[in-house]
């Protein structure tokens, strides 16, 4: 037989062995199942920038679903360990391994809609989440001027940051830490700011105002919230964001002159 004869057939067998995958043996394909439905969860998380939030609110929830990518990967390139073009029909086992070949495929394929359904419903309910505002208040060093910055994020457009600042008056025998530590008839209100977000959904706001002598107060409130149902300091947020408060102590002698003070 001459080289003529021999050509067709050699680059046929190679044309084979290049697209057919023999059983026992992970090709291409095998090693693409096992990476890309792992790496289509974690490019949806990267692209929402919401893996940080997630991790920490729903931390089961996240592993979970990257727990079923993985095994969607490992039993994708299982069935392709096992499966196989030239397989001989009446070897034995055969029909056995190819009832393992389709029930890892259909696993995978559950496994992976399971998981990339999971992926999606963590990233689309964390980002509704509206995180409690944060607060930074200081006094000056003779306690008459406040100044305070107060951020908020993730605000629908309709909401609304509401700041309020208030004198308050502990009542005998409690402390601040107390569930309601202030007189009701022993506060007076300085401030009340009400703020929307900007396009971004935040809220970045600075006030800065005088604190006025006089009285028997105790401490100055500041208060941040973006819900009506809950705007105490104290009580869990439930459902909402919840309430930001900072208290800050007031010396009983601020503005009272050298001269005034008892001897």
């Amino acid at each position: 037989m001459d080289a003529s004869e021999q050509s067709p057939s050699r680059v046929e067998h190679l044309g084979g062995s290049a697209t057919n995958h023999a059983p026992g043996r992970v090709d291409l394909a095998g090693v693409f199942g096992l990476v890309a439905p792992l790496a289509a969860t974690l490019g949806l998380f990267k692209a929402s920038g919401s893996i940080g939030r997630i991790q920490r609110d729903d931390p089961y929830l996240l592993w979970f679903a990257i727990a079923l990518v993985l095994l969607a990967g490992t039993m994708l390139s299982l069935a392709t360990f096992l499966s196989g073009e030239e397989v001989n029909k009446e070897a034995k086992g055969w029909e056995k391994r190819r009832q393992w070949e389709k029930r890892l495929f259909i696993g995978a394929a559950l496994s992976t809609a399971i998981g990339f359904v999971l992926a999606l419903g963590l990233v689309f309910t964390n980002a509704g989440d509206e995180p409690r505002p944060a607060i930074s208040a200081a006094l000056s060093p003779d306690q008459s001027t406040l100044t305070a910055h107060v951020t908020a994020s993730n605000l629908k457009t309709d909401h609304r940051l509401a700041l309020k600042v208030d004198l308050a008056t502990v009542k005998p025998g409690l402390t601040v830490d107390a569930v309601h530590p202030f007189m009701k008839g022993g506060t007076l209100p300085l401030e009340r700011t009400y703020v929307g977000p900007d396009s971004d959904g935040n809220v970045d706001q600075t006030i800065r105002l005088a604190v006025p002598d006089g009285g028997d107060y105790t401490n100055l409130v500041v208060k941040a919230y973006t819900s009506q149902t809950n705007q105490s300091c104290r009580e869990p947020a439930g459902e909402d964001s919840g309430t930001a408060c900072t208290i800050l102590y007031l010396d009983p002698e601020r503005g009272l002159s050298k001269s005034s003070l008892p001897r």
